[in-house]
């Protein structure tokens, strides 16, 4: 775990500076006896390195053209919300139209399966439209933001989750694990290992909202009333609709609780690794090669 999060602290600096000092700093970092607190530090210092890089560099039309682009990813998630709200109200109505209400309890997981498709071309089309420089920092970060604007927002907030703490909590973990796979799979893609990427992606697909999903319970909710024991179930059971009684052994509980937050950051995934997929498998840009 220490060598990924070394690799991706490295991969936050300007090329010049990984191809000359990379190994130096990598050593230090895997013999550092405060991990934690150097990784962040040198972590800071790319990230200030890649900013000056850029400062330098960078025309007015191109810093223009850069803020638009993560404004664009920033609206994605209230994008795919206002899909995954039309979506629910489009079969509310056909429900009810065709007295079929036993269908209110997948309602979620249908709408989630037809919104994948459109999430997943939006992520190829928005990264053909304009190169993103860093993705796999910029993208899971900008996106993240977008989630905890939604979540952020009075009233409407709610819809996300009903513990904002929690939201924001479950947010940061989707960002920070977001990030390390789309730095996992375009290693790979651009190493020549598609079957390897296949695998990444698809297992880190499934995981990386199952495991936002999960901090945010565990946040949100004491052991009396989420066992612990049931931790593996809960994206599953948000995503589907299928629930045995997994909070306060109600039915339909967790959905109470956690609202939509499942169904957007598993949205959000897919649009993730869209984007990931088409940037590495195309030549480089000048601007992602920065």
């Amino acid at each position: 775990m220490r060598a990924l999060l070394i690799r991706a602290v490295l991969a936050l600096y300007p090329p010049a500076v990984r191809e000359r000092y990379g190994d130096e700093i990598a050593e230090l970092l895997h013999d550092s006896p405060r991990p934690g607190r150097d990784l962040a530090d040198t972590a800071w210092c790319a990230l200030r390195d890649r900013l000056t890089h850029r400062t330098e560099t960078m025309t007015m039309a191109q810093a223009r053209a850069a803020g638009w682009t993560v404004l664009r990813l920033i609206a994605v998630p209230p994008a795919l919300g206002l899909l995954m709200l039309g979506l629910i109200s489009a079969m509310i109505a056909v429900a009810n139209q065709a007295r079929l209400y036993e269908f209110g309890d997948h309602m979620y997981a249908a709408a989630t399966l037809l919104a994948v498709p459109p999430a997943w071309l939006l992520g190829r089309w928005l990264v053909r439209i304009r190169p993103i420089p860093a993705v796999a920092f910029v993208v899971p970060v900008a996106v993240g933001l977008g989630v905890a604007a939604i979540a952020a927002v009075p009233g409407l907030g709610q819809a996300m989750g009903e513990v904002l703490s929690a939201s924001l909590t479950a947010v940061v973990c989707w960002t920070a694990g977001g990030a390390l796979l789309a730095y996992t799979l375009r290693v790979l893609l651009r190493r020549g290992r598609p079957a390897g990427a296949w695998v990444v992606g698809l297992a880190g697909g499934l995981l990386l909202p199952a495991a936002a999903t999960a901090v945010y319970v565990l946040a949100a909710l004491p052991a009396e009333r989420a066992p612990r024991r049931f931790a593996p179930l809960w994206w599953a059971s948000s995503i589907s609709g299928w629930d045995p009684g997994l909070v306060d052994d109600a039915y339909r509980q967790l959905e109470d609780v956690i609202k939509l937050l499942p169904q957007m950051l598993t949205l959000c995934t897919v649009f993730l690794l869209a984007v990931v997929t088409v940037t590495a498998t195309r030549p480089r840009t000048a601007a992602e090669s920065a």
